[in-house]
């Protein structure tokens, strides 16, 4: 899925571009967004939360991200941009010795250190595709797992993550730029330790894919 929406990107961006465009080389921008959040269910393995050797299920909801970043324009197509990005997904987990957990919630802080490639305006429009890829800081990712009323929180911190982007600008003036895009978010293999008693959820992979729209200013 990924792959092929960047390859339709990369296409648009190569056979429709128009030379003529407004120059914004030199220039900072700030940048706020929000959007849908979806996150696939995990297998994991645990220690200290159900019955020795027990092996579970994340099953995640539809969720919500929001973010903010600053950036500067090195030439007219090539940006770097620094972004902080909150994302949370409502969750079940069920483990096979018949331990149920019905509510809780998978939650991420994340600092990304971005790079971004602007394509020339689509023939005939102001539409700008571009394609973008990042190396991220987890701040923290938090599992909270929920039954009966108690709940449990195991996080993790200090691990590295990475994202693709792929989207559209639109000047809405000179100044200010509406953002729709696509991002695929991945760290790999973490292990949560429990923030107040035992226990251990490990090997869990954390990849949502997200939906943005945003507004960037231009300064």
């Amino acid at each position: 899925m990924i792959k092929k929406t960047l390859f339709y990107f990369i296409a648009s961006a190569a056979f429709l571009s128009n030379p003529a465009f407004a120059d914004d080389s030199g220039k900072w921008y700030g940048k706020l967004y929000g959007g849908a959040s979806s996150l696939g269910d995990q297998s994991i393995k645990q220690t200290g939360v159900a019955a020795n050797g027990a092996t579970g299920k994340i099953k995640n909801d539809s969720g919500f991200m929001l973010g903010g970043s600053v950036g500067y324009h090195y030439t007219n197509n090539f940006s770097v941009e620094v972004a902080w990005d909150y994302t949370s997904n409502d969750s079940k987990t069920n483990f096979s010795d018949g331990t149920n957990f019905n509510e809780g919630d998978f939650a991420s802080n994340i600092f990304f250190l971005n790079g971004r490639y602007t394509f020339e305006p689509m023939t005939t429009t102001k539409i700008r595709p571009y394609l973008g890829a990042g190396l991220g800081y987890v701040q923290e990712i938090d599992i909270d797992l929920e039954s009966g009323g108690v709940e449990r929180s195991y996080n993790q911190d200090g691990e590295f993550a990475y994202q693709l982007m792929a989207g559209i600008t639109y000047p809405i003036t000179e100044a200010i730029d509406l953002d729709a895009g696509l991002r695929y978010v991945r760290a790999e293999s973490i292990n949560f330790e429990r923030e107040s008693g035992d226990g251990e959820l490990r090997k869990v992979d954390y990849d949502p894919i997200l939906f943005t729209i945003g507004l960037s200013y231009k300064f």
